[in-house]
């Protein structure tokens, strides 16, 4: 699985990239919000309607909120997005949301979400079968935020595995934990490089 992992520039290169501005906005939010696809998409078994443009609060210049319905409860998760730090991850979304203006920002199925991922990230394969891949290839976005979180190139520092999980909406940090926290791997490395 370490291949599959892209650093935040890596992963900002490639969605910035994205010629088409509603797949762009799409992916980008999903990534921003940490989410299940179901969380900002159509859900394909219950019906569930997608993210709202009332869903976003801008401070213009300061942050972006976005309230996001987790995916197995329904409950409220507050993601905060600051223009310090992700100006260009903001911008993406806020123009998507003054281009559709109010509704429903995406009102496709999960479906939909998953064949665009696939084609910009054609390298990154599923295999429900095999443990060393992921079942969802579109639940990388999820897992990298997760990561750049986890290795401090969102904020600056390192966040806590428990803050990102909760942020995520994970019930505890063992699942992310066990999928996509390469720190462990990159604290081995520095380890090996001071010895």
């Amino acid at each position: 699985m370490q291949e599959e992992m892209k650093t935040y520039q890596e992963l900002k290169e490639i969605l910035l990239s994205i010629p088409n501005e509603q797949h762009q906005a799409m992916l980008c939010t999903i990534y921003a919000c940490m989410a299940r696809v179901s969380e900002v998409m159509i859900g394909r078994l219950d019906k569930t309607p997608s993210l709202k443009v009332e869903d976003l609060r801008l401070y213009p210049e300061e942050k972006l909120e976005i309230y996001v319905k987790t995916g197995k409860k329904g409950n409220p998760r507050k993601i905060i997005l600051c223009y310090n730090r992700e100006k260009w991850l903001i911008d993406i979304i806020v123009n998507w949301a003054n281009k559709i203006d109010h509704g429903e920002m995406f009102p496709y199925t999960t479906s939909y979400a998953m064949k665009y991922f696939k084609k910009y990230f054609p390298e990154i394969k599923a295999n429900r079968f095999d443990p060393t891949l992921s079942k969802h290839t579109i639940h990388w976005l999820r897992g990298w935020r997760y990561t750049h979180y986890r290795r401090g190139e969102i904020t600056g520092k390192r966040v806590d595995s428990k803050i990102v999980s909760l942020l995520g909406g994970w019930v505890s940090s063992t699942v992310p934990e066990r999928l996509y926290d390469f720190t462990k791997i990159d604290d081995y490395e520095k380890e090996l490089q001071n010895s």
